[in-house]
């Protein structure tokens, strides 16, 4: 328990921090941001160049989303429809702070 202004509060009545995952899509799976904004609203997409896949430069969206949490089934599909989409074996994301590809 804390002590805020005379009064006492409980650590369980404080809001916690949002998440932030981020998935880069390689161009192909494009489409698969309308599907994403769908289900977060909290999400942002912006166009980048990377090297994530056999080292050869390509175009990606990035897809920030600020959530409390994200439905774990719900990420399972849609990595899985980017990886058919895009014909990828791996998608690079990044959540908790630490990148990698799934």
């Amino acid at each position: 328990m804390t002590e805020k202004s005379g009064s006492i509060e409980s650590s369980n009545d404080t809001i916690p921090f949002p998440t932030l995952t981020i998935l880069y899509l390689p161009e192909e799976a494009a489409e698969v941001v309308e599907e994403v904004s769908q289900k977060y609203n909290n999400m942002t997409s912006e166009d980048c160049v990377g090297y994530f896949h056999d080292g050869v430069k390509r175009g990606y969206k990035k897809i920030t989303i600020w959530s409390q949490g994200i439905d774990s089934l719900w990420f399972n599909a849609i990595i899985a429809r980017i990886k058919e989409v895009a014909k990828v074996e791996q998608v690079p994301i990044v959540s908790g702070g630490i990148m990698y590809s799934i």
